[in-house]
């Protein structure tokens, strides 16, 4: 029982996590753009509008708050084993 509520902590840990990075980038992609330029200096400068950047951040903003239902979906799962 005790491995369970360890593995439990962690997914709801993680999942609060995963959705705020999802909503950061749906909801704010140039300045998820900017604020990872600035960090890695991997992606060129975003301004407002670069539409094509915005909306492939978009879409990995999607794609991550499908990963983080997958998340919850586990968690739930883990609880009607147990």
């Amino acid at each position: 029982m005790s491995r369970l509520i360890g593995i439990l902590a962690l997914y709801v840990l993680m999942f609060p996590a995963w959705l705020g990075v999802g909503l950061f980038l749906l909801l704010a992609p140039v300045r998820f753009g900017n604020i990872f330029h600035d960090s890695f200096g991997l992606l060129p400068q975003m301004s407002r509008n670069d539409h094509g950047k915005k909306m492939i951040l978009r879409l990995i903003g999607v794609a991550v708050l499908a990963f983080a239902i997958r998340f919850a979906l586990g968690a739930f799962a883990l609880i009607r084993e147990g």
